[in-house]
């Protein structure tokens, strides 16, 4: 051996010893391409027993696209030098499949000419577990959050309706029976269980984007619906005031999403004052035009709370942000509120300074039609018929009123409490019934199950799908699956009846 070579075998095995020093994995190739070596780290990452020799290849240990990602890489870095990285799943062994980073740096000799590459892998499946831990316990967070806040929301909802319904009660044991306070007991309970099933759906908005329904009104007497209900729930010591400009003319927006809208921003109001005397000013009026042209309906929302300090100001509208506790309050209101006013078409301006109260103007855009001419007139009369239907459900609640919705419409109706009993009933005389009103989620058979195999008796039977999972659905996979129409619980009695006929009268 000659001295010179002695001297590269002697700086060969002190390079070696240096790497195989450093924890992390590496591995060395000349500039062809070929493998030059790799330390300890780098054979026990991918349980490699023997060392590794010149005809090693690392991609014969990676899948095929990482491969290419890998040698795409290694020929631009030999060719052109410089570093890059990029991340990627990979399968050291069996199943274990590690989160890897792949660091890659050209070699350099004394003359600055490309030598060779050394690649270093940086492991970041722990970090990676740990990140995707911390997302979970959030995400966990922010459900307690919000179920603190729909209780709160939901004990609100349910006041009136349990109190109208004793209230109902107690009336009718009484000699001295108002007809027409037994009607307005019942407007209320109906109109706060509209309340409940619209809390439902905004929870879902969330996740969900889905597109509301729009209507063109006046906004006041939605305001006095919702400053009645809070006039008798918040506390004494918030006076509560209103300047209603009730010509101030229509806005295009759903109306029980407006009704969410003003009562999360009193709500929030109410606990920025807390225990202490303040007063909540709710305004509408039509504001001056812009410079486009354009005009304006205002809703003004003022307190005289504790305000907001400047540093939060930018994150009031952030999902899931709020400094209240979490039984006062989901995080998700004014998300919720910015959302609804944009989708209007309209903007929110905040005004707040912290021991000074605050105020919350929301601009839509102002429609100068008739209000009669855009939302036409409810018909008081409900469309019934003497069809012989069967609706199947698994809850007795829900059996009951719709069958009692339906015989007082007239329909001949039979009700059963599972698919398989509904099946049995039908298979036994399939042309003795005229429609099919079924749930979707069901024991042993779903109800699109149960549509398939009553299709298979009949093909022309009209289904109509009742589902509380009416996002799950598109009306194109409903169509296809055989049904006539479908129905989002809780049905009102108008839709439910209005749904039917029109099913039945498009099948005669």
């Amino acid at each position: 051996m000659t001295r010179q070579e002695s001297s590269t075998q002697q700086n060969f095995c002190f390079n070696q010893n240096l790497i195989d020093a450093i924890p992390a994995p590496i591995c060395m190739q000349d500039r062809t391409g070929r493998f030059h070596g790799a330390n300890k780290a780098f054979l026990g990452f991918f349980f490699l027993s023997e060392p590794l020799i010149a005809s090693f290849d690392l991609n014969s240990l990676l899948n095929p696209q990482i491969s290419a990602r890998n040698r795409e890489l290694d020929t631009s870095i030999l060719q052109h030098g410089g570093k890059k990285s990029f991340e990627a799943l990979v399968q050291c062994s069996g199943k274990i499949e590690r989160d890897v980073v792949f660091h890659k740096e050209a070699v350099l000799g004394e003359n600055g000419e490309i030598t060779g590459l050394v690649t270093t892998l940086e492991d970041l499946t722990t970090q990676r577990q740990t990140e995707q831990q911390l997302r979970h316990a959030q995400k966990m967070e922010a459900i307690g959050t919000l179920a603190g806040g729909i209780a709160h929301d939901f004990n609100n909802v349910l006041t009136p309706i349990i109190g109208y319904a004793e209230i109902m009660r107690l009336t009718l044991t009484r000699h001295d029976t108002d007809k027409d306070s037994l009607l307005q007991f019942a407007s209320e309970i109906l109109n706060a269980g509209k309340r409940a099933k619209s809390l439902v759906e905004q929870i879902l908005t969330f996740s969900r984007s889905r597109e509301k329904k729009v209507l063109a009104q006046s906004l006041h007497p939605t305001i006095k619906e919702v400053l009645k209900l809070i006039g008798v729930t918040f506390p004494t010591n918030i006076k509560i005031s209103q300047k209603i400009d009730e010509e101030c003319g229509l806005v295009v927006i759903d109306p029980v999403q407006f009704h969410q809208v003003l009562l999360n921003l009193c709500t929030n109001s109410a606990q920025s004052m807390g225990d202490s005397h303040g007063e909540l000013v709710v305004s509408l009026f039509k504001s001056d035009k812009d410079k486009q042209g354009k005009e304006w309906i205002v809703l003004r929302v003022a307190d005289s709370g504790q305000g907001i300090p400047s540093d939060l100001r930018e994150r009031v509208f952030e999902p899931y942000f709020t400094t209240r506790e979490k039984e006062q309050g989901t995080g998700m209101g004014l998300a919720m509120v910015h959302g609804i006013v944009a989708r209007c078409g309209g903007h929110i301006e905040l005004q707040s300074e912290e021991g000074q109260g605050t105020v919350f103007q929301l601009y839509f855009p102002r429609v100068a039609l008739e209000k009669d001419a855009i939302t036409g007139r409810q018909t008081s009369g409900v469309l019934g018929g003497t069809e012989r239907v069967i609706v199947v459900d698994d809850q007795e609640a829900v059996l009951k009123v719709t069958k009692k919705i339906l015989t007082t419409l007239g329909y001949r109706v039979s009700i059963c409490s599972s698919s398989r009993e509904a099946l049995k009933l039908f298979s036994w005389n399939p042309d003795a019934f005229d429609l099919i009103i079924t749930d979707y989620a069901m024991p042993v058979l779903s109800g699109l199950e149960l549509c398939a195999e009553v299709k298979k008796q009949r093909e022309n039977i009209p289904i109509i799908l009742s589902t509380g999972y009416g996002e799950k659905f598109s009306d194109k996979e409903l169509r296809e699956a055989g049904f006539s129409a479908w129905l989002t619980k809780p049905v009102a009695l108008q839709k439910l009846a209005m749904t039917v006929r029109g099913v039945l009268d498009h099948h005669r």
